[in-house]
Parts: structure tokens; sequence; C-alpha cells
């Protein structure tokens, strides 16, 4: 068997094997979680690695996990290597200072032997829906150090030799205000990683370790190949892009944050430094460095798309840098909990660096922020904790192509979770949605309009709550390209019963009881192209599919629509007139 390795067969068979053992994991996960962050939501990921800790699958999960299964992957090598990892072991962490992102991410691993030797590892990081710390949830962003977002775990054994530590699982446990979901998700991890020792165990046993590692070498050396020649189609040179963050967190009317990327193209090989971007702030919206490597990995596999198989050698041409002390390379005891606000500026700026160099492969940037709400408080009458979000999407649209329009509404980028049914939200908590919808006009103008965002309402029934919200562009638009027009910034505002309106910044926390409404608009994303080569007939469905209005069909797009046709004459003149002003 050892002399057909180099066979294309042989490797591929061995890809396939390690990608459904993966998919496997991340199915046993997500089906047995207690959470709806991971049954629903789908916040999870799953990985393979071989002894040496490099990554040789990945599901395919959340982009924003890319980068640090990657890194735990050595980590977990490093600490329990051949000789100290027993068969039956099971490791945990959640440190964001030692691989990890915020300390409601807990990976599980465990190491994997074929015939009594160490072969590798599989690894899961899931979000847990409470770790203790300052707020119900874990992620808020008022914490001041890392010591207030919750209980902080360094690499340990979880089980020894298929032993579980009992102990160690008491201090968690006893760390959550929500318990049994803490438990039930831990134990969905736990199974995760049984499946995959015992599928990756036996691929082993059945190739040899041998014909095995070989190929996972040969595909390794196969992503940096195919990574290589993609990257070689980029003009050399040195690009560089900007955007900011709306505030500090804390003061709404603070100074804006910024974020700052330049990439250098050489051959067939990327740099990215993040050299001037702000400092690293009081507030928990910062980011490690491996959740900043995980932006760029995830940005570099856009360009090589699903015949390129996860692992290691994807990133072998990147190099990634950033100052410490900075707000995508934080240092210990700053706080993270609430590092997505931060990261989803980190993608755009990355997508945005890109976009300079190799327009017509990229996009305009997506809404660029998460509309978290989240609930905290107790169910009425009852001592049960009440904590989570509400249902429903959580981000607006996505960039409008080169030569397609922008998707609305969608989950997109680097956290591509599934969106929660309202009904969902309704069934958790005392609330309903008295409106969901697109918010038209939503989508930055071009010749390919950019991706709808969403208006939602909501009334909270029965009791109260504390309603913790936590958003992004409310000051700066999601930008175009190629001539394409920015969307609008997202906005909320609270109703009490009375009927007074309060105007609600970008993250805060507020309570909220019975009779009251929030109302939020999560805006959507950036347009291609110049407005006035729209076609008109696209113009005209956009209108009569409450996407955008007849006055912006006039003033964005040059087409006059009359009784719900195209006044083509009209249009012509109007367009003609745009143009030479």
């Amino acid at each position: 068997m050892d002399q057909c390795i180099n066979d294309p067969v042989t490797t591929e068979v061995v890809r396939g094997w390690l990608e459904s053992v993966t998919e496997e994991m991340q199915t046993t996960l997500i089906k047995t979680a207690h959470s709806p962050l991971i049954c629903e939501a789908r916040d999870a990921t799953c990985a393979l690695h071989d002894k040496e800790g490099r990554t040789i699958a990945q599901a395919s999960a959340m982009p924003i996990h890319l980068g640090v299964l990657i890194e735990l992957g050595l980590k977990f090598a490093e600490e329990f290597p051949e000789g100290q990892a027993q068969e039956g072991d099971l490791y945990i962490t959640n440190d964001p200072y030692n691989g990890g992102t915020h300390m409601p991410d807990i990976a599980v691993a465990a190491p994997v032997f074929s015939n009594g030797k160490l072969v590798g590892y599989v690894s899961t990081m899931a979000h847990h829906r409470d770790i203790g710390g300052l707020m119900p949830a874990s992620v808020s962003v008022l914490a001041r150090d890392l010591h207030a977002e919750g209980l902080r775990l360094p690499l340990i054994r979880l089980a020894k030799g298929g032993e579980i530590n009992d102990a160690v699982m008491s201090v968690i446990m006893a760390a959550s205000r929500t318990p049994k979901s803490m438990a039930g998700d831990l134990s969905a991890q736990i199974a995760a990683c049984h499946t995959g020792v015992k599928r990756l165990g036996a691929l082993y046993d059945t190739r040899s370790i041998a014909v095995v590692n070989r190929a996972t070498q040969a595909l390794m050396d196969y992503a940096e190949r195919l990574t290589r020649d993609e990257i070689e189609k980029i003009p050399d040179g040195i690009y560089t892009f900007s955007d900011q963050l709306d505030d500090d967190a804390l003061d709404p009317n603070s100074d804006p944050i910024k974020i700052t990327v330049t990439m250098k193209v050489e051959g067939d090989s990327l740099d990215f430094d993040f050299s001037g971007t702000a400092p690293q702030t009081r507030a928990a919206i910062n980011n490690v460095m491996s959740s900043t490597k995980a932006i760029v990995y995830y940005a570099i596999r856009t360009l090589t798309g699903d015949r390129v198989p996860n692992n290691d050698g994807c990133f072998k041409p990147l190099t990634i840098r950033a100052p410490e002390g900075t707000i995508v390379n934080c240092t210990y005891p700053a706080p993270v909990a609430s590092r997505a606000v931060s990261l989803f500026r980190v993608e755009d700026v990355v997508l945005g660096v890109m976009a300079q160099a190799i327009p017509e492969r990229m996009i305009g940037a997506n809404s660029g922020q998460y509309t978290m709400v989240s609930i905290s408080g107790f169910y009425p009458g009852t001592n049960e904790p009440m904590i989570g979000q509400l249902g429903g999407p959580v981000t607006g649209g996505h960039g409008a192509r080169s030569s397609k329009d922008g998707i609305d509404v969608s989950s997109h980028g680097c956290v591509n979770g599934t969106i929660d049914a309202l009904e969902l939200g309704e069934a958790r908590f005392p609330m309903i949605f008295k409106e969901m919808r697109l918010w038209e006009n939503s989508g930055g103008k071009g010749k390919y309009r950019g991706g709808l965002g969403f208006y939602a309402e909501v009334e909270w029934t029965q009791g109260e709550c504390n309603v913790m919200l936590r958003r992004e562009r409310t000051r700066f638009q999601p930008w175009g390209i190629m001539g394409g027009g920015a969307a609008p910034t997202s906005r909320a505002e609270h109703e009490s019963t009375e009927g007074s309106i309060t105007r609600l910044p970008g993250k805060t926390v507020f309570p909220m009881k019975s009779g009251e409404r929030l109302r939020y608009w999560t805006t959507g994303s950036g347009g291609y192209g110049t407005a006035l080569e729209r076609d008109t007939e696209s113009v005209l469905e956009d209108v009569l599919n409450g996407r955008i209005t007849v006055d912006a069909a006039h003033s964005d797009y040059g087409v006059v629509i009359q009784n719900n046709h195209v006044d083509h004459k009209a249009t012509m003149q109007l367009r003609e007139s745009r143009l030479t002003a």
C-alpha cells in the first residue's frame, strides 16, 4: 500500500475520509447540543490535526474559527505530545491569551491513536451560553479586564485515560449561570471528539500510518500550491485600506477607532501589516492575534474556493503582523468578550485592501456588524434565569458583486451561522415580533445593488428584563466599490408604555417591561459599479418588490417610473443630464 501513496486516487480517498470525519463531528456536535447558540445558530466548528498539531482538515463551519483551531492544534500537540497523551484523554481551554478567542468559546480536544501510537488530535470549539463574569451571556462590552469576563480555563486535561475529572467539571458548572446548557453543550463537544477519535483512528488503521501521513502532507502541499497560484494572479504592489468603528463602546460620543491594514503582494506571497491601527480599548471589543489571523485566513480562502482542502497549507504563503497593544493584537489582561464588534471591521479592511488590488473579485462592504440583542433576567414568576438572544436575523446585507446584486439579510462573511427563526425567540421569551421586513433603500446603489438590511419591531409582553444592545455602523456606512454607493447607517429606538421614544446608541443596556417596544434598523451593504449603469428593468423590479422607492429610483439610479412602468424617454434624458453635469 505504501507504494501507492503518490497515486492521486489514494490521496483523494484520504481527503474525502478526512472531510467526512470533520463533517460527522460537526453534525454530532450540532445535533446533540443544548443551547440554541450551537444547535440553531451553529456557532461551533471541528477540526483534525496531525501528530505535530498541524491542521489537516476542518469542517465547513465558522470561518471566524479558522485561525484559532490552527493555533490550538499546535498548542494541544505542544502541551500533550507523544508520551504524555493517553488514549481516552480530553483537553479543554478557553484562554484567549493562549490560542483562544474569547472565553465563551471553549475548545475541547482529544488525542487519536492507531495500534497504540499517537497519530493526531481532534478538536472542537463552541460558543457557550454563559461562562460567568460581569453580566449574563458573558459578552458584555463593559468588562474592564479579562477577569471580569468569566471563568478562564488554561489548557488542562478534562479527562485522563477515559476518566472525566469531575472536579474540573464542577468548577465549570459553578461558574455558569446556565449550568444545564453548559453541561449539555460540553457533552456535545465530548461526543463529537469521541466520534472523531473513532473515525480518524479507523482511517489510520485501514490505510496505515505511513500512507495517511504521506497523503496529508501531499494535501497540505497541494493546498499551498493552489493558494500560491491564486496569489500570483494579484498584481504586485503595496495596498492600504482603513475603516472605523463608531466609538469605544463606552461613550457613543467618543472618537472613532481606526483599523488599518497594508497588504504587500510579492510574487506568490502576501504580507498583511496592521500598523497604524488604534490602541486597544478599555471596553471588551479588543481582539487577540489569533482572531485577527482567522479573518485574514478566511479572506484568502475566498480566493481559492472549495477545490482547495481546509488545511495548514492554505496559509503558508501568508505573513500577518500587528503591533502589540492594538485593538487587533491586544495584550493581557485586555478584555475581549465582545470581540466581534471590532472583528467585523477587521474583515471589512482586509476585504477592502484586497479590493484595491483585485476589485473584480471582491464585493462592496457587507453590513459590517452583528445586531446582538441579548435578554437577561428571570422568567416571570420564577427564579429560573432567562438568558439568550432574540430570534431572527442579526446581520444585514451581503455586499454587491462584480456581476450580481448583493444578497438581502443573509448570514455571510466571517460569521456564517444559521439565522434563528422568529418563532424560537417568541417561544423562549415573553415577547412578540410585531414586524420584521426588508428595510427599503438600505442597499448601496450601484450597477449592482448592495444587499438589503432589515427593520424589526419587538414588544415585551410579560414582566420585565434587561436588554443589551450591541451593534455597529451607526456612524460610518458600509462602503461601495468601483463607484458603488454606501448603505445607510443603522439605528434603534425604545418606546415606553407612555409613548415616549428614546434613540439608542449602538452599545447600551436598558430595562424593558411589559408593553414596551424596541425598534431597530440594520443596514444593508455597499453597491458595486456606477448606479447610472444599472439596468432599468432591474430598477423597476426593485421598486415593484419593495426594495427601493420610486423616489430612490429617480434620485439614485436616474430611472423615471410612472404607473409601475419605466418611462424610457424620460429616463434617457435624466441619465444623460446626470452624466454631463
